[in-house]
């Protein structure tokens, strides 16, 4: 039993870890399609805050109504990059802790799978209603405009929510993930504790 136990862990710690990765790859390419289509029609410059001496970016739409939602959703994204960056290495504690090997786990494999646990719960819910709202602002972009604009400019046109939508697959597979280690840990915790209660008997006997 615990020999197939830690095959399950070992192979639960690496889809953790290849799921982070997707979340990265998601993060950096969420913004492909707006960057394709949106980021010619904006004017972007950098201007400086005469008062704080701040430096920041300002865009102003051109020719294309509803295009400044590729600028509204910088700020999001580069945070979102970040968690993702954060959970890749959450994902390597796993394997840091020898949580993919251990025959008995210790403090630091529950802090691991916790950790783990809770990201994969908390990026979901943080980032979940960014994208909705992004996703509704992108479809507001004037197409007709849009259109017109790629035709005559030989830029990318696209009506494509796909990178929206693709939140729930890898959201979905973030929360299946962290579910199936915690049960595989779960399933540790019984073991170890099955095994405990032999090493007792033998004792007493």
């Amino acid at each position: 039993m615990y020999k197939s136990q830690i095959k399950a862990q070992k192979i639960l710690c690496l889809v953790a870890l290849i799921v982070a990765v997707v979340l990265f790859l998601y993060a950096l390419g969420i913004m492909t399609d707006l960057y394709d289509a949106l980021y010619s029609t904006l004017s972007i410059r950098l201007t400086e805050n005469k008062d704080t001496g701040e430096a920041g970016y300002v865009a102003k739409e051109k020719s294309v109504p509803g295009a400044m939602v590729y600028f509204n959703m910088q700020e999001f994204d580069r945070v979102f990059v970040v968690y993702s960056i954060v959970y890749i290495v959450i994902a390597c504690f796993l394997f840091i802790t020898n949580t993919s090997t251990r025959r008995r786990y210790y403090v630091s494999n529950y802090v691991a799978v916790g950790l783990f646990t809770a990201a994969s719960v908390y990026i979901p819910i943080f980032a979940n209603p960014y994208i909705e709202l992004f996703k509704a602002q992108f479809l507001k972009v004037d197409f007709a405009a849009l259109k017109e604009y790629s035709e005559t400019f030989n830029s990318k046109y696209t009506e494509s929510t796909f990178w929206f939508d693709a939140q729930y697959i890898v959201f979905g597979l973030m929360i299946l993930s962290a579910l199936l280690l915690v049960a595989c840990t779960v399933w540790k915790a019984m073991l170890m504790k099955e095994e405990r209660a032999l090493v007792a008997e033998g004792r007493k006997a």
